[in-house]
């Protein structure tokens, strides 16, 4: 990679150093003896090996149900988004797109796919509207949230493919007693009316044999149009101040040439549409303009632009309801019965702008043909149909049941269990184009304006996302043998799981017969065959040596071996060193093995052309059936010291690389690639049906079409370092207490246009997130006070010199939003709880052009008000 192997080796020393450091200068804090009492021995994310350690040689952050609450998280998908670790933001309920209902989270900026998602310790199955790779974080039941564990360092030597990153261990409740009910709504300042609300009710029975917990939850929030917001609604005019409007420059946002523009036949210039002032008198001039695309274009041009941004929404609303249930039953002495059924379903909706599609090969009598030659070709909004509306039906099933117990041999402890999923995720979109129907009115001289010509162009798709997974376990742990520090335990296991995936469109969008929308069908399956072992060696009473490895074995691309070997040593009480190294795998997902060509409209910027902003170009997207499995290496050196009974200090330098990437090429790749000499652009005309990678150009040298794929590329590193503070302070007055975590990213070392460079800090990268929460409760209040900061970035990067190597430009600034709740206990009368997120109603960070550019990193919710009622029985 590009630092240097010394550079390397000073970043462990030092962080080794502070680490070391501060153990020893803890030994002068004398702590009090420990106890002689038995501690319970539990299971924590990372290990399948019960132990009474809390503090273990894997870091592991834990978020409680109250955390969340005092966070003023509203689902699960906000608290893992809000995290410091989740580096470089997380995709959320995004109106746009194909996957509008889902979130996911992206642990150290590795990817979501790179991120494992588990529910109570056992892998919940990627979403299929996300190509079965990502799980989907709205799946997930806020109100039956026990806890959610977030482990910081490549597991699949025990969890198996996709935990390169880390692993996200969502634990619901169980073994609950009593009754709770809790009604909530929320509002939002910049938008009318209640914008969220929410009821759940969870309870439980127990008896001396075994208990039952149920939940029901249901949330539900509403989506943002892009009109809401003064920074996304439609904006024209000389706004940058040069004397002149000028298309796909800041004096036009919102504003898209898909409205009713004629290319030439070969592509040299673009004219607006002989109709174009008619659609103005109609439509009106904020709908409708006449723009100047000589910059864009070439000189001469002009566009008819539509303005999208007043119709469009930008995030799109929830509409979750839940239902889990958890049982345990003891069927004989030291054999228990558990089982957990959880089923989902979760509605959104979200609205884009009347369907913008080509009109291609138009004939020289075509009404808006400028130019009196057949073969023009039309960027067209399709006004008369409609706006495209997205109703998402999400629908998933978790089912778990099994059997649990102890032997009378060797302190073991042993499990079986068979678990289910079956997603089924449905998305229709209404008023699309049929360019049947468009055809037919040409070939019938149907007027398109009239209703009849409206109804033959109007179109509805499909797109039917589903995928199941059956797994087996089995799996038991012992102690055999005995070293210094006590028994050594051991975990084996093995797990067999069948997954089949298809994300299936109607036939009319196959065929590319369907303006303004895409798509190919996919289907896959896949079964997984592995085995597993974990060893803890007690060499001492303060130093313990932690071994596992696991054997993956792919019916669809081959094995994997994937070991880790971990060191705790407590070297005075109350402080903690510990190291690991691991290596991890993640498997191609079924949806890049197996699906077809597709198209997207994919946004980028073409510098090499003259552009300075954004916009979207046709882009083909074509499978790659030899991908192979990624590979990393992730080591950690920490540690974790309690000060006192007041005060933990944890540090912990990482380092995960990542080699063999399954990433695909984005079209804004490609124009690097260009720029490097890698890559040259061929003309509109040439046939790239056999090509996977490829850039078509117009004579003027504007961008008309890009073809692309994913392949496993030289693989990038992260380097950076996690620091958390927690405290607690009891008083005559009540109790304090503190906590920040804090997540540093180092270097983040990647090819950019053919060169390793270090971007962290760049564009979309900030190289520290933050988290501070400090709470006070007295009697019956509680008060909290979440601050979450991202740090500055630079806004764009630049191959000035044509050398492969960026240099970062302009500034993005830092995004610091507060949160505020104050919850009263009345005891037999139920708590009330009042929470403002975002106090100071902080808009997202902008571009230097007043764009809203990164929905990962920066949402747009505003300051929001939301008041909850909890009572118990």
């Amino acid at each position: 990679m590009l630092n240097s192997k010394i550079s390397k080796a000073v970043r462990l020393a030092i962080a080794f150093g502070a680490a070391s450091t501060a153990a020893f200068s803890a030994s002068s804090f004398a702590a009090e003896e420990e106890s002689a009492e038995k501690v319970e021995r539990i299971q924590v994310t990372g290990s399948r090996i019960k132990r009474s350690d809390l503090e273990g040689a894997s870091p592991v952050i834990s978020i409680t149900a109250a955390d969340i609450r005092m966070e003023g998280d509203f689902t699960v998908a906000d608290a893992l988004r809000s995290s410091s670790l989740n580096s470089f933001g997380s995709f959320s309920e995004r109106s746009g797109s194909s996957a509008q209902s889902q979130a996911t989270i992206n642990l150290r900026g590795a990817g979501s796919r790179r991120t494992l998602v588990l529910l109570n310790g056992r892998r919940f199955p990627g979403s299929p509207t996300l190509g079965g790779a990502s799980a989907n974080l709205n799946a997930i039941p806020m109100a039956a949230v026990a806890r959610i564990d977030i482990m910081t360092e490549g597991a699949s030597s025990i969890y198996g493919s996709d935990a390169m990153a880390g692993v996200v261990n969502v634990i619901l409740k169980d073994n609950f007693e009593g009754l709770t009910f809790n009604v909530g709504a929320g509002h939002r300042d910049q938008d009318e009316g209640t914008t969220s609300s929410e009821f759940s009710v969870v309870g439980g029975v127990t008896n001396d044999k075994g208990n039952i917990t149920f939940a029901f939850d249901h949330q539900k929030r509403k989506g943002i149009s892009d009109a809401a917001r003064d920074y996304t609604k439609a904006k024209i005019g000389d706004l940058d101040g040069d004397g002149d409007i000028e298309a796909y420059t800041a004096d036009t946002v919102g504003w898209s040439y898909f409205g009713a523009t004629v290319l030439s036949p070969d592509f040299a210039t673009a004219s607006a549409s002989l109709k174009c002032d008619d659609l103005i008198a109609e439509y009106g001039e904020d709908t409708f303009r006449r723009v100047d695309a000589n910059e864009d274009w070439g000189p001469g041009s002009e566009y008819c632009m539509y303005a999208f941004g007043n119709v469009s929404y930008n995030t799109a609303s929830i509409d979750r309801n839940t239902l889990y249930l958890s049982s345990n039953y003891e069927v004989a002495d030291n054999i228990e019965w558990f089982a957990q059924a959880m089923f989902v379903q979760n509605s959104s909706f979200g609205r884009y702008a009347p369907p913008a599609a080509a009109w291609t090969n138009m004939s020289a009598d075509n009404e808006h043909n400028p130019y009196g030659v057949d073969g023009a070709y039309g960027l067209f909004r399709w006004v008369g149909i409609g706006t495209r509306d997205g109703n998402v039906d999400d629908y998933n099933i978790d089912l778990t049941t099994g059997l649990r117990g102890e032997l009378d041999w060797n302190n073991a402890s042993w499990e079986v269990y068979y678990h289910r999923n079956k997603a089924d995720n449905k998305s229709i979109g209404e008023f699309y184009l049929s360019y049947s129907g468009l055809a037919y009115n040409e070939q019938n001289d149907i007027d398109l304006g009239s209703d009849e010509g409206v109804a033959n162009m109007k179109a509805t798709t499909l797109q039917q996302s589903t995928s199941t997974f059956d797994q087996y376990f089995g799996g038991i742990g012992f102690d055999l043998g005995e070293l210094d520090g006590g028994a050594i335990a051991h975990y084996v296991g093995m797990e067999y799981f069948e997954q089949t995936y298809a994300d299936i469109y109607d036939g009319q969008s196959e065929a590319g017969l369907i303006g303004g929308s895409a798509g190919n069908s996919a289907a896959g399956d896949r079964d997984v065959t592995a085995v597993f072992i974990e060893t803890v060696l007690p060499v001492t009473d303060t130093f313990e040596l932690n071994l596992k490895a696991r054997y993956d074995d792919y019916s669809d691309f081959g094995d994997n071996v994937a070991p880790a070997v971990s060191a705790r040593w407590e070297v005075s009480e109350g402080v903690v060193l510990r190291g690991s190294y691991s290596e991890s795998f993640r498997a191609p997902g079924l949806d890049l093995l197996n699906q077809a060509r597709t198209f997207s409209a994919e946004s980028a910027i073409d510098y090499n052309n003259g552009s300075t902003v954004s916009r979207q170009y046709d882009t083909y997207y074509t499978a790659n059936s030899e991908l192979g499995a990624e590979t990393s290496d992730y080591i950690n050196l920490g540690v974790a010291w309690d000060v006192n009974d007041n005060l933990g200090l944890k540090l912990d330098y990482f380092m995960l690389e990542v080699e063999d990437v399954i990433q695909s090429k984005s079209l804004q790749g490609l124009i690097s690639d260009e720029a490097a000499g890698l890559i040259s652009a061929v003309s509109v005309d040439t046939d790239t049906s056999n090509e996977t990678f490829y850039l078509k150009r117009a004579a003027s040298g504007v961008l008309v079409e890009a073809g692309t794929s994913y392949f496993n590329g030289a693989g990038f590193e992260i380097e950076g370092i996690d620091f958390t503070i927690n405290a607690n302070l009891e008083t005559e007055f009540g109790e304090l207490r503190f906590s920040n975590v804090n997540s540093f990213t180092l270097a983040y070392d990647s090819e950019v246009g053919g060169v390793v460079q270090d971007t962290a800090g760049w564009s979309g990268q900030p190289d520290l997130k933050s988290v501070a929460t400090i709470s006070w409760s007295y009697e019956d209040h509680l008060i909290s006070w979440n601050s979450t900061y991202t740090a500055d970035t630079s806004e764009t990067e630049v191959d000035s010199d044509g050398d492969g190597f960026y240099e970062q430009t302009g500034k993005l600034d830092s995004w610091l939003i507060h949160n505020f709740t104050y919850s009263y206990n009345a005891g037999d009368y139920g708590a009330i709880t009042f929470t403002v997120n975002n106090l100071t109603d902080e808009d997202p960070v902008f571009s230097s052009a007043g764009t809203w550019d990164n929905q990962d990193l920066y949402n747009n919710f505003g300051r929001d008000y939301r008041v909850n009622y909890t009572i118990s029985f």
